[in-house]
């Protein structure tokens, strides 16, 4: 009972993610006019559609048979993010996840209603976008599409959330503009890494994103997450130059000595330092809202 209870509330939400939803989401109130309480509300409801996404990823993957088999033919768990196995292990069964993500997406209702019905009727249908993206991911990763379907919902649609939840007219194109870096750290980066042990396991079922083609085509992982690092900082300082963002977000760069050292790290204790990695990772927003927060 203990461990079926861990992984409702703990495991198949994967609260691992939330520094790069929330931080999106409340760096779009900032910039729309700031952190009030309906900011926090908002906040709430966002990140129980996260918990809710992930664990309809765990219930689709497991579906589409890359959750399936013995445990060298299925994805692997990460100590990060363990819900690829919860079902194949008979933790909790299909039904039981099923229910638990719709669960997650109908506590996340009540807030963004509110919001609705006190701010911006737009809110309702980014929340219905939001909810489903994870079965867009779930089948991009068969195609061209995986990093993209979620890409769109830690960058614009929690970006636009956040701003919507503060103003009926917010600076939306800017909003879309300052998704990027987020996006990308979490999606075209952190994709890669965290595909990278199930990679030998899921290609043989289908799948063809670039995340798992790093892996097939022997592309140095070091190299290609440092190659979307440094863009994240190139776009990052044009934003600032064009005063889009507070220079104060260059606080961000104080996670580039630590990202160095975790890809040097990485070969040699690849489950050890790939946790410090994400760590290391999740800081990049947290920073740039605090940035953002101070400078603006």
């Amino acid at each position: 009972m203990k461990d079926k209870l861990k992984a409702h509330l703990f495991t198949l939400p994967r609260w691992f993610a939330a520094p790069f939803f929330g931080c999106s989401l409340l760096i779009g109130a900032v910039l729309a006019g700031g952190l009030g309480a309906n900011a926090w509300i908002a906040l709430v409801g966002g990140l129980l559609i996260m918990a809710g996404g992930h664990s309809f990823n765990s219930f689709l993957d497991w579906k589409s048979g890359l959750d399936k088999g013995e445990v060298e033919d299925r994805s692997a768990e990460k100590d990060y993010a363990g819900g690829q196995n919860l079902i194949e292990n008979g933790v909790v069964s299909v039904k039981e996840v099923a229910l638990n993500a719709a669960g997650w997406y109908i506590l996340a209702l009540a807030p963004l209603i509110y919001l609705a019905i006190h701010v911006s009727w737009i809110i309702l249908p980014l929340a219905i976008a939001g909810m489903l993206v994870t079965f867009w991911y779930a089948w991009g990763k068969f195609n061209w599409t995986h990093e993209t379907a979620l890409a769109v919902g830690v960058g614009p649609i929690a970006v636009l959330l956040g701003m919507f939840s503060v103003n009926p007219s917010p600076p939306w194109i800017t909003g879309l503009i300052v998704s990027v870096p987020v996006a990308v750290i979490l999606c075209y980066l952190g994709l890669a890494f965290d595909e990278w042990p199930d990679a030998e396991a899921n290609l043989k079922k289908g799948v063809k994103s670039l995340a798992y083609k790093v892996w097939q085509y022997g592309i140095s992982l070091e190299w290609y997450l440092m190659s979307w690092f440094l863009f994240v900082f190139v776009y990052q300082v044009f934003l600032i130059a064009v005063g889009i963002l507070s220079p104060m977000t260059a606080l961000t760069f104080l996670t580039f000595p630590g990202f160095i050292a975790c890809l040097v790290l990485l070969k040699a204790n690849f489950r050890k330092v790939g946790g410090i990695l994400v760590i290391v990772a999740a800081l990049y927003p947290v920073l740039l809202l605090v940035g953002e927060i101070i400078g603006g």
